[in-house]
């Protein structure tokens, strides 16, 4: 019996490979929309947004915050929104979420409707304007986690209402903000030809996305009634890491004044790549989806004309060399070894992180480091984690009471 409710649980939680890449979709509605009371609109860089006011709290959901990523974007350093001249005036509605980027479907995670245009924000303000001028709401902006290969803004646990609510109960309101970032081989992703005009390695394109959201927020947050000045950068297991490379890297100087870690460090060794390796994994791809070109430049063009869906597929199954025996070959097991992630160019990432602190070349903010209680459990699921492996039954005797706690 207990084989087969492991492998009954096991299918509900990891089934299903199921890709959905659709141009042109809309999200789902904001799941708390029909408690709404009124309808605040707010001018910003991005255009004009009509949200939501649920209990004491303004919503607005699926905001642009950056070019759309897609055709001669793909792979491209984060971009600027620009507004649609004949859109300057029309105030949209900010109530449905964006499409998740681009992921697999796992029980509990995103679900879809995914899409390459996925570069858009939500925002949870106090409904009370702030007391005076003077004084601002603090914000923060939350990095979802997923190991920089799922995860999105959209999902119920990263809701800001709860929060923001709770927050204004005791007096200590603020401004939460969350994001959908570029991940997978969309969003960390490097060839040989991926160069910008200086002639510098481009990688790394879900931290842009993560410092453009910053920048719109240090233009637009004053409109919502938050201070630029008094940005929060906080995050979980791999929003965590994003957090701590943001904290190490000179691009994002000055654009957040403090920090918060959830279970998720610069030095997790699962993420950290090199250019050489990058270039591997990038020309495995190629040969997979038929632009085995031996000219980089043609082989960089062929791939962003190949379609999301199919290209995500095969770099799911890009092979990650090196990587065959313990520990690495049960991280890969686990899904904890990627081979697209982030990679070390010496622009974002100068030096290695842990040198960086070590001499003081990291932005100093106030930082807070934590772990969560229950961080990881759902991958202990796999008995290959353990080494040397153990029996199905033992297994689950040690595992069950944590996964059903």
């Amino acid at each position: 019996m207990l084989p087969y409710l492991y492998a009954m649980f096991l299918l509900w939680l990891f089934g299903g490979l199921l890709i959905r890449t659709v141009s042109g979709l809309q999200g789902t509605i904001y799941p708390f929309a029909n408690e709404s009371i009124d309808t605040p609109i707010v001018s910003t860089t991005s255009g004009r947004f009509a949200g939501l006011t649920i209990r004491q709290t303004n919503v607005w959901i699926g905001i642009p915050y950056a070019a759309s990523p897609v055709g001669l974007l793909r792979w491209q350093k984060a971009q600027p929104y620009v507004k649609n001249d004949s859109r300057n005036d029309t105030v949209r509605n900010a109530t449905y979420y964006s499409p998740s980027c681009p992921q697999t479907i796992r029980e509990g995670g995103s679900s879809g409707p995914f899409d390459e245009d996925c570069l858009y924000l939500n925002i949870w303000a106090p409904h009370t304007p702030p007391p005076s001028t003077s004084t601002e709401y603090p914000v923060m902006l939350w990095l979802h986690g997923g190991a920089l290969q799922e995860g999105s803004s959209t999902q119920i646990v990263y809701d800001g209402l709860s929060w923001t609510n709770a927050a204004i109960q005791v007096n200590k309101s603020f401004i939460m903000v969350s994001i959908n970032y570029r991940l997978n081989v969309f969003g960390f992703f490097s060839q040989s030809a991926l160069i910008d005009d200086n002639g510098q390695t481009i990688a790394n394109q879900g931290l842009s996305d993560q410092r453009m959201a910053m920048k719109w927020i240090q233009d637009n947050i004053g409109y919502f009634g938050g201070d630029k000045n008094k940005i929060t950068l906080a995050g979980q297991s791999s929003g965590s890491t994003s957090v701590c490379i943001h904290i190490v890297s000179p691009l994002s100087i000055g654009l957040f004044h403090a920090a918060i870690l959830e279970s998720g460090s610069c030095d997790t060794v699962s993420y950290m790549f090199d250019k050489q390796f990058a270039y591997s994994t990038a020309n495995d791809l190629a040969l997979r989806v038929g632009c085995n070109m031996t000219d980089s430049i043609q082989q960089l063009a062929c791939l962003r004309t190949i379609n999301s869906s199919l290209l995500f597929t095969n770099a799911i199954n890009v092979s990650i060399p090196l990587l065959t025996s313990p520990p690495f070959k049960n991280l890969i097991k686990l899904g904890q070894v990627f081979p697209f992630n982030v990679i070390f160019d010496g622009i974002e990432i100068p030096i290695h992180p842990l040198q960086a602190f070590l001499s003081s070349a990291f932005n100093h903010v106030p930082t807070l480091l934590g772990a969560n209680q229950d961080e990881f459990v759902l991958r202990l699921l796999y008995e290959e984690y353990f080494h040397p492996p153990i029996n199905a039954e033992d297994y689950l005797t040690r595992v069950l009471p944590i996964a059903t706690y």
